[in-house]
């Protein structure tokens, strides 16, 4: 907020942004923050020995769930929708045409952009794997009368795919973010002001809490 003039992506994995981050995750989508955020979905702990992840289907065979998940996967695309998200984009990491467009779109999105990407484990993810995904989904873009600024249309069609989808799910054009709402927010990024108050302004504002 305060360098407008900044793009800011920020990324993470299914096991950090669903799980011990999903607070914050669903607050900077509600509050509509202008940032792009990427979540790489291996739907396992890929960086811990391959425990389940919030991302992990039921049943979902580990060795911290050697009789199968009992939990049901968390749905990210639905969650994004019903938390207000104003634009939600859904990729895949070998689809790279695919997925540069996303990034760029969620980049020019004027609110908070949330792209989640399928990125299969090929460690310890035997089930999600890539040949897997290339059978199961779908594009958006092969959808007739598709309309992403549809967000009913959007959540029905989610639910329909069982999230099984790549392409802008949803956006809000006419999405203003967080900081353009701000009171007092001014029009010269603060990184450009002159921030240095005189002795008697110090003095004044010491008096207020005095």
């Amino acid at each position: 907020m305060a360098n407008r003039d900044l793009n800011v992506i920020a990324t993470g994995g299914d096991g950090d942004g669903y799980a011990i981050g999903m607070a914050h995750t669903v607050h900077a989508i509600r509050r509509n923050i202008d940032i792009t955020y990427i979540v790489m979905d291996n739907q396992i702990y890929g960086l811990t020995k391959g425990q389940t992840s919030p991302r992990s289907a039921h049943g979902f065979i580990t060795k911290s769930t050697p009789n199968g998940s009992i939990e049901p996967s968390i749905k990210p695309l639905e969650v994004a929708l019903s938390a207000g998200a104003t634009f939600v984009a859904q990729g895949f990491s070998t689809d790279i045409k695919e997925l540069t467009a996303l990034i760029e779109a969620g980049i020019q999105h004027k609110g908070f952009a949330f792209i989640n990407v399928f990125s299969p484990c090929v460690t310890y993810n035997k089930v999600n794997t890539y040949d897997w995904f290339k059978e199961h989904l779908v594009k958006l873009s092969d959808i007739e009368n598709y309309d992403p600024q549809n967000r009913e249309l959007a959540m029905q069609t989610v639910m329909e795919k069982e999230g099984l989808v790549t392409g802008i799910v949803y956006q809000d054009l006419k999405s203003v973010p967080y900081e353009e709402k701000a009171n007092g927010f001014s029009e010269k990024p603060l990184v450009e002001m002159d921030l240095k108050i005189s002795e008697e302004q110090f003095n004044e504002l010491v008096k207020e809490f005095m």
